[in-house]
């Protein structure tokens, strides 16, 4: 099972900061988690919301600034807004990139097209499912995931439909009954974001695939203990 640090573990550290993903690396998780947004100059830049506003304090749009700005705001302990490129320097384990607008699609194509090795090391995922499907579809050997905020009916079509074998759920959504139907049709579940003590032994329970938590010690912790 992937332990997978949400955000850089967001509830240890300064979320989607190079101290985050490096501190988790350290903790020993098996993959990290990230947002990307473009940047005014086409950088994919690391941060889940479309503003400075909550992580930054201040109500600038990522797509108004330029890279090096972004790098100069204070998302956390002194830390600025780092390029996905930065993240992947930094760090060697895999790294689940959530493409949160179709802008990005570029952007990761060009990256993985200038450096062919992060076939193994990016996984994207996104609400977007055509993106997804035209990431993989355009990339031999890249393995994507959808994420979904519900269950519809013919959920393992909607996850074929984008070409992957990876769907990452809401974790309250999740139970064995759903985990089970899913490795039937050979797919992979994930979920997010379990962060207390019992949700993390659920999903562990519900025999999930991956955990992307914002508290990846205590996943690390009760996967020792299973």
């Amino acid at each position: 099972m992937w332990i997978i640090a949400h955000r850089g573990g967001g509830e240890l550290f300064p979320e989607n900061t190079l101290q985050a993903f490096q501190e988790s690396a350290a903790l020993g998780v098996d993959m990290v988690e990230c947002d990307v947004h473009v940047s005014r100059d086409r950088e994919l830049m690391v941060i889940h919301d479309p503003t400075l506003e909550r992580t930054g304090g201040k109500p600038l749009k990522v797509s108004d600034l330029t890279a090096k700005e972004l790098a100069a705001a204070d998302v956390g302990g002194g830390q600025g807004v780092p390029t996905l490129a930065q993240l992947l320097d930094v760090i060697k384990i895999p790294v689940v990139v959530e493409i949160k607008t179709k802008a990005a699609v570029e952007g990761l194509l060009q990256l993985i097209a200038a450096r062919p090795d992060l076939v193994q090391r990016v996984i994207p995922i996104s609400f977007y499912h055509t993106a997804i499907r035209e990431l993989v579809d355009r990339i031999p050997g890249l393995e994507g995931g959808v994420l979904l905020a519900g269950i519809p009916v013919n959920l393992a079509d909607v996850v074929r439909a984008a070409h992957v074998r990876l769907l990452s759920l809401e974790y309250e959504l999740v139970d064995r009954e759903l985990v089970d139907a899913m490795h039937r049709e050979d797919l992979l579940v994930s979920v997010w974001t379990p962060n207390t003590k019992a949700a993390i032994q659920s999903m562990l329970e519900a025999g999930v695939d991956g955990i992307a938590s914002d508290r990846p010690d205590w996943v690390i912790e009760a996967v020792k203990g299973w």
